[in-house]
């Protein structure tokens, strides 16, 4: 890859996940229902990229590639709706880090991409994985713990599987579409899933304040078209292993904005596990084999 690109690529690292690291805080101002929340970031998502996407090009993917475009987005839904109960639940550090654990799974699943990480990229991602523990086991130890903030764990926990699923099956479906397409597509498929999990559980779609519209305007434009589809751009050209264990810089950054805005005061664990975490991503990042 040449300089100039490699440089590129960094910088739409860094917008990327300083976009996704405002999600939690977005999320927390909205205080919608979690499946209200993904449904209408994703309906609004597909909406806004859709004039940009080519029916055409989602028309020649056989059959086992629509299968994993589609499984994406039921992936992507499933994310989203754990991801936003967790917050509800436990504190932002907590669930931040707990579902940025992805890495561990995403280092698992390239291996049958035929992209197994390289020595010095696993060590980034066991690092950088161990750092995001320190950070929320010392804060949910502070936090006193309980029946709730143990249920936000295992719900944010659970939402890193699904991640690493929709990251590795992203890796193979943008191999053939552009992010345009295969963003808007993925969008539209959770968007489907989430509508008839929202009438079912009774999560109410309207009849919030204008402070909870704002903030989810500030998820669709934020984390979601300038995180994701910016992350589902560089799955192009980067692995997915890659671009797991950068959105693990989400934890640190998210983790001192609730602290400044909600007064969660981050234990010592922040300061013993966010350098771990940053140097972590360093050492994936360097040490991948494609980038």
């Amino acid at each position: 890859m040449k300089v100039a690109s490699r440089s590129s690529v960094f910088l739409w690292m860094t917008v990327g996940v300083l976009a996704i690291s405002t999600s939690p805080i977005l999320i927390r101002v909205a205080a919608m229902p979690a499946l209200a929340l993904a449904f209408w970031r994703c309906l609004i998502g597909a909406a806004v990229l859709a004039p940009f996407a080519s029916r055409r090009q989602v028309g020649w993917l056989d059959r086992a590639e629509l299968a994993r475009l589609a499984a994406s987005g039921v992936f992507l839904a499933v994310h989203f709706a754990l991801w936003n109960a967790s917050l509800g639940l436990t504190t932002v550090a907590a669930a931040t880090t707990l579902v940025s654990c992805a890495p561990l799974f995403v280092g698992l699943g390239s291996v049958f991409l035929g992209e197994p990480p390289s020595g010095r990229a696993w060590a980034g991602i066991v690092l950088a994985t161990a750092g995001a523990v320190v950070i929320g086991a010392g804060d949910a130890a502070g936090f006193g713990g309980g029946t709730d903030a143990l249920w936000g764990d295992v719900l944010a926990f659970a939402g890193a599987l699904a991640m690493a699923a929709y990251l590795l099956l992203g890796r193979v479906a943008r191999q053939r579409l552009p992010v345009s397409t295969y963003a808007a597509s993925v969008y539209g498929v959770a968007a489907a899933v989430l509508l008839p999990a929202c009438l079912l559980t009774g999560a109410s779609l309207g009849g919030y304040q204008a402070t909870a519209w704002l903030a989810l305007a500030g998820v669709v434009v934020g984390p979601q078209l300038l995180g994701h589809t910016v992350f589902n751009s560089l799955l192009a050209s980067v692995s997915a292993s890659v671009v797991a264990v950068v959105m693990l810089l989400e934890p640190v950054i998210a983790t001192v904005l609730a602290w400044w805005l909600f007064d969660e005061l981050p234990g010592p664990s922040l300061w013993a596990g966010a350098p771990m975490v940053l140097a972590g991503v360093w050492l994936a990042t360097t040490g991948s084999r494609r980038m």
